[in-house]
């Protein structure tokens, strides 16, 4: 957490321990507020509730994710069912949350806080909504589907990725949508000095003629990852990368894979991933988190295969309809996808273009100026910093 100086507004950023994008999300808003003079305290939902139910929480999560999607999937569809203003799931636990995070506004004295979590969203949306949190709240929705436990009536504004977005928070009874694009790292704009495209397939050994497919599955290496890039790397016209993340078990089945296949590079976790985006053609996904994100900063058309149960699934259709990603339904879908985009083709451009739309603001400025006013009224469609 930071400590903020007397003079400076303090935003709360409520996340969760739920994978490296949140977390990521959590960590660049910080440094870009610290830009516009403001301080952040990063607060986990898990720090809101018992002793040891944070990382049980993690923990389950993480079970239905990698281990249970049928019940992954019924708990997502449940939570798209719910009702905007209510939360069932994980009732009473975010009673004890309410009452820490009345604690922390009192001790902290924030001038705005922003949830980019979706539970956190519904917490302290109640709380608004009932007259126990007089700070205003924003929610950052991190998924292209603004599923039920994004929105919250009592919620002040709720922060978007993509136009296509607001329709949908307004259908569920959210207030003030307000579009501002995603948030991630400088090193992913194409505008920002990092790895050129040409340094970066030399450092991984890459030819010119190589067609370089970026197959990913977030920090946990979640889905059928092994099986996308054993398809991938079959077929011969490409080059697969596989990242594993933190799953040995899965880096263990892309290497036997690539030793069979006898092409294509296997990684674990990696603190590079730029240099990968630098030198891909195309990034092939399964979830709608923030390395889509960052592949979409970068520029590298984005394909969904295979993508994972509940939040998965319903992004992918939701950015292949807003035109930003291709959702590729089957093996031969996806191979005739890379070969569109892997090349530079009327089909890649406009992908890449609608994708690149989204990052002509800073959700910081946005932010910092609702901070600075203590409302989230402030004018709207500021220009990035």
């Amino acid at each position: 957490m930071s400590v903020a100086a007397s003079e400076e507004p303090v935003v709360v950023v409520l996340g969760a321990n739920m994978g490296a994008g949140h977390e990521g999300v959590g960590r660049e808003l910080a440094r870009r507020l610290a830009g516009f003079g403001v301080a952040t305290q990063l607060v986990e939902i898990g720090e809101l509730l018992p002793a040891g139910w944070g990382r049980g929480l993690t923990g389950f999560y993480k079970f239905m994710a990698c281990r249970a999607q049928w019940l992954y999937e019924a708990t997502f569809r449940l939570q798209m069912s719910t009702p905007a203003g209510s939360s069932p799931v994980l009732f009473p636990l975010d009673v004890v949350a309410e009452r820490r995070l009345a604690s922390l506004v009192e001790r902290e004295k924030p001038a705005l806080i922003v949830s980019t979590f979706h539970l956190s969203s519904q917490v302290a949306g109640r709380m608004r909504l009932a007259g126990r949190l007089e700070v205003p709240v924003a929610s950052f929705v991190l998924d292209f589907h603004v599923h039920g436990m994004w929105v919250h009536q009592g919620v002040d504004a709720h922060l978007l990725l993509h136009g296509s977005q607001a329709s949908q928070v307004e259908r569920r009874g959210g207030r003030r949508p307000v579009v501002c694009g995603p948030v991630v790292r400088p090193v992913f704009d194409l505008g920002t000095p990092g790895w050129e495209r040409g340094a970066a397939r030399t450092s991984l050994g890459l030819a010119d003629r190589d067609l370089c497919v970026l197959v990913v599955g977030g920090s946990w290496g979640v889905g059928k990852v092994a099986e996308t890039f054993a398809l991938v790397a079959e077929d011969g016209r490409f080059f697969p990368v596989g990242v594993a993340g933190h799953n040995p078990g899965l880096e263990r089945s892309l290497r036997a894979t690539r030793r069979a296949a006898r092409t294509g590079m296997v990684l674990g976790w990696v603190e590079d991933m730029d240099r990968l985006m630098a030198a891909a053609d195309v990034v092939v996904e399964n979830a709608g988190g923030l390395t889509a994100m960052e592949a979409m900063a970068r520029g590298v058309p984005v394909v969904t295969y295979a993508p994972i149960a509940g939040h998965g699934r319903a992004n992918a259709l939701a950015m292949a309809e807003a035109g930003v990603s291709a959702y590729a339904h089957g093996p031969s879908e996806l191979l005739s996808f890379l070969e569109m985009f892997a090349r530079p083709t009327p089909a890649r451009h406009r992908v890449v273009s609608e994708a690149r739309s989204m990052f002509g603001t800073d959700p910081a400025a946005l932010i910092s100026a609702w901070a600075r006013s203590g409302s989230v009224e402030a004018p709207t469609g500021v220009p990035a910093g």
